[in-house]
């Protein structure tokens, strides 16, 4: 490790995210097969919101980094919902057709 950094230092750091993630993967396909109805989608997508914003905060440590890759961050998260928005877009237009 550089900088001084030992290894109990990093896994007394990673570890909990890595569970905390780990459990988050067994509440999704808990989520999977559970009864909720409609709410399903909006369930797992909060889920997995979630596991985006731990590994973005603490594993690709955005919290502490400087403002160009905080902005690079953010425009792949823009450019994800534009292409998101136009795939949501193609699915309704071919629902609405049928």
């Amino acid at each position: 490790m550089s900088g001084g950094v030992s290894a109990g230092t990093v896994w007394r750091h990673v570890l909990p995210v890595w569970l905390g993630l780990m459990a988050l993967l067994a509440l999704s396909c808990a989520a999977a097969y559970a009864p909720l109805g409609a709410w399903t989608v909006a369930v797992s997508f909060g889920i997995a919101a979630t596991q985006a914003g731990l590994v973005a905060l603490l594993f690709m440590r955005l919290d502490r980094a400087n403002a160009l890759i905080r902005l690079t961050a953010a425009c792949g998260l823009f450019w994800s919902a534009i292409l998101f928005s136009l795939s949501l877009a193609d699915v309704l237009s071919r629902l609405t057709r049928s």
